[in-house]
């Protein structure tokens, strides 16, 4: 497994959780199915770039930023205030 593809994974996990998004919600929103999500959180797959791209696109547009190839070879994920301000108790 390459280290993108687990740095991908954690990404996409960790996003999900920001926004309290379920796999199931994720996949009904990208039409990446359910198992693929799961394997691509687990690290046991290579995702296809279009599934990245899917993906991206989705928290993207939920307000979070994705920076590829930050650090080299990897993903980091940006979430600015007016996020974390949605997900307050009462927002």
């Amino acid at each position: 497994m390459s280290i993108e593809a687990v740095s991908f994974g954690m990404i996409c996990r960790a996003s999900r959780g920001i926004l309290g998004w379920s796999q199931s919600y994720l996949a009904e929103k990208t039409e990446v199915s359910m198992a693929t999500i799961a394997r691509l959180e687990t690290g046991n797959i290579n995702p296809r770039i279009d599934t990245v791209r899917s993906l991206i696109r989705a928290f993207q547009d939920a307000g979070l930023k994705i920076l590829q190839d930050e650090p080299r070879g990897g993903f980091t994920l940006v979430v600015g205030a007016e996020v974390i301000q949605d997900q307050l108790p009462g927002s």
